[in-house]
């Protein structure tokens, strides 16, 4: 039976559901210890391109200079294999949006599954450039995650759904995403007792594109240090202003969030707790050299 509800943390099932439904597996030395810290309840799959025929497994897992992996949990060959490089979260969805979504916690909610695709286009039509092993493993893939969170295909996004306003993303390309969601539903078939949608709040605001966690840099987390020193110094007194979301800035962010009603304490400044210390993040700064606009390819 599917597993029924959300699912909150790693999902350890995933290289089994993917062999029962008959993908030709493989799986990269130590993903079942790879990621950037654990998921929130997991709201379903989000597709990308790599941006090159020949992206592999490994570019994935380890990431580039600018940016650490994982870059997902799932990589899939141009020949329809798939690889498991990760278990934990990973730095495939950025800054961006979607009605069941949090605003810019695509990464924490969201299983990333990266095909090695130029894309070739974002108005090439449905499947150019795209091998049939290798759709056929995205189908299948798509579909045993959202059929193990009891979820039907419309739990299965494109970067371009999520992100495409926030970072101008148009990955996959050359997918349309309304006929991949009829060809993973047909596979799926009927769900007993489907999981319900989520409903998060409303962004809010100016700061509907803010996302700041460990690891993020620049001029934005500058500002939210000061911020922090300034205003709350009874816990934030000693914070250094340097521009690095380390430790100590995230510990300084979970109490004020402890501090403030309404707010989760993990330590991530979003939209809300950005309004809530109401944050001048002015246009006129710079953007953050971060994960936040992360994604592997160039779409």
């Amino acid at each position: 039976m599917p597993q029924t509800g959300r699912w909150t943390g790693d999902p350890v099932w995933l290289a089994d559901v993917l062999r029962a439904e008959g993908v030709e597996l493989v799986e990269y030395p130590g993903w079942r210890d790879r990621g950037h810290g654990d998921f929130k309840d997991i709201r379903g799959v989000m597709v990308h391109h790599t941006g090159s025929d020949n992206a592999s497994a490994a570019s994935i897992a380890n990431g580039r200079p600018d940016l650490a992996g994982p870059l997902s949990q799932l990589h899939i060959a141009r020949d329809g294999t798939v690889t498991i490089v990760a278990v934990g979260v990973a730095w495939h969805a950025g800054v961006g949006m979607y009605p069941w979504l949090p605003t810019n916690m695509g990464n924490w909610h969201m299983i990333g599954i990266e095909c090695a695709n130029s894309g070739t286009s974002p108005s090439a039509p449905h499947r150019e450039n795209w091998p049939d092993a290798q759709y056929d493993a995205l189908v299948r893939c798509c579909a045993a995650i959202n059929r193990r969170l009891a979820q039907s295909s419309s739990r299965t996004i494109g970067h371009k759904e999520y992100a495409g306003r926030a970072q101008g993303k148009w990955d996959p390309g050359a997918i349309d995403m309304d006929v991949l969601r009829e060809d993973i539903q047909a596979r799926i078939g009927t769900i007993p007792n489907p999981a319900p949608t989520p409903r998060p709040p409303v962004p809010i605001g100016q700061y509907a594109d803010t996302l700041l966690f460990r690891g993020s840099t620049g001029p934005q987390v500058a500002e939210l240090q000061r911020w922090l020193k300034q205003a709350y110094a009874q816990y934030a007194g000693d914070l250094v202003i340097d521009g690095e979301f380390g430790p100590e800035t995230e510990a300084a962010v979970k109490e004020f969030q402890r501090r403030t009603g309404g707010l989760k304490v993990d330590g991530i400044v979003g939209p809300a707790t950005a309004a809530a210390l109401r944050l001048d993040l002015s246009p006129s700064g710079q953007p953050p050299i971060s994960p936040l606009v992360a994604s592997y390819g160039r779409a």
